[in-house]
């Protein structure tokens, strides 16, 4: 969208056109199915074979919350609540059978929602942890961390005793990253394992370089 704010500059300064529209498209969100990486696009990640809904895919779309609930089979809800709601959501999958993560190797659920606004997408990242049925699955609003350092314009992070769980929003998007498992190899299987979550960590900076 070209902003009547930058126009006024442009003409203000006398600059030519062709200028302007250089320094406002860059301004422009990228194509949503952009962002999502491709097998080894993060090193030593690549996309899980084993789902069948993403794995002959870029990513699994939807773009309503009734083709949301159909993908991942419940809690869309969570992301379809006024006033911010959802242009388009994507869903990808992937395994690493190289970093060390009790016994079948580790993997990432990556979702990605493109919201109307950048408002919208810090909308969504405020408001999700206070929806009673995420709040469930996630817990409460203290049991999450910010990240260190920050991954987009804001984010969090908590160890679920399963899953390193990411979420931040940059631009118009909101996104959630999901590393499993979060705890360490046999045979200690610690929680708060140091190296998934870096892992994590690196994942989900790699999307928000995309943005």
């Amino acid at each position: 969208m070209i902003r009547l704010g930058s126009l006024v500059v442009c003409a203000t300064l006398g600059a030519g056109l062709s200028a302007c529209g250089d320094s406002l498209s860059s301004s422009s969100p990228k194509d949503p199915i952009d962002l999502v990486p491709r097998d080894d696009a993060v090193t030593g990640w690549a996309v899980d074979p084993d789902n069948p809904k993403t794995a002959s895919k870029v990513a699994a779309t939807g773009l309503s919350e009734l083709e949301v609930e159909g993908l991942i089979d419940g809690g869309s809800e969570n992301y379809f609540i006024e006033p911010n709601i959802p242009k388009m959501f994507l869903w990808q999958n992937y395994s690493s059978s190289t970093l060390p993560a009790a016994p079948e190797g580790a993997k990432v659920k990556l979702y990605i929602f493109q919201m109307p606004s950048a408002d919208e997408a810090r909308g969504i990242y405020t408001n999700i942890l206070q929806r009673p049925s995420h709040a469930a699955r996630t817990g409460m609003p203290g049991d999450w961390e910010p990240t260190t350092p920050t991954v987009g314009t804001e984010s969090r992070i908590q160890d679920t005793a399963t899953q390193w769980w990411i979420n931040f929003h940059q631009d118009v998007f909101y996104v959630e990253v999901l590393l499993d498992p979060s705890y360490g190899p046999p045979p200690d299987y610690a929680l708060g394992n140091a190296e998934t979550r870096q892992e994590a960590m690196r994942f989900a900076e790699a999307i928000a370089s995309r943005i």
